[in-house]
């Protein structure tokens, strides 16, 4: 799996990948694809996911909503149809490690997700802490959704997240010389 910039090239897929899960509402096509032209002021990075070997299109991850108090959210929308084992996460743990590289002042990056695609997460945030649950806070697909928000701060990405980038790097060495 690796990143690349997001571009209008890549945002049918987005579209498709993001109207597919039914969790976000979306503007028109062309509308969607307009917003790659000049990425709105609240996207502060966003990256098509693709799967290395073949080249395809997994989704998009982004970083957004970066503030003054040194929060970020973090946004990662894919297709779980054609998600290899342990993709998702990757995505997610390189995602949050950008952030923190990037960007010096960033204290927190958040993730927020509801009952409806909690499922898609799987593991990913069962080591990650939760801040809080705002009930009943989203609508989606015909009906209010509660609102869980987990967060991953630099000290403890300093402290843990090293050792699973570690792990990363060392399995993709691996697989490289097999």
């Amino acid at each position: 799996m690796r990143f690349l910039p997001a571009s209008r090239e890549h945002g049918s897929d987005f579209y498709d990948c993001i109207l597919k899960t039914g969790l976000e509402p979306l503007p028109p096509l062309e509308d969607f694809l307009s917003m790659f032209d000049d990425l709105p002021e609240t996207v502060a990075a966003a990256f098509a996911v693709q799967l290395r070997g073949s080249g395809e299109i997994l989704g998009i991850a982004s970083l957004r909503e970066r503030d003054p108090a040194g929060h970020l959210k973090l946004g990662i929308s894919m297709d779980v149809d054609k998600l290899p084992y342990g993709v998702g996460t990757e995505a997610m743990m390189l995602l949050v490690n950008y952030a923190f590289a990037t960007w010096d002042d960033i204290r927190k990056v958040y993730i927020q997700t509801t009952d409806a695609s909690m499922h898609r997460f799987k593991s990913s945030l069962s080591a990650t802490p939760k801040e809080a649950t705002f009930p009943k806070h989203v609508f989606l697909m015909g009906r209010l959704w509660d609102m869980h928000c987990y967060s991953i701060s630099r000290e403890s990405w300093k402290r843990e997240g090293s050792v699973m980038l570690e792990r990363l790097v060392n399995r993709g060495k691996r697989a490289a010389r097999s």
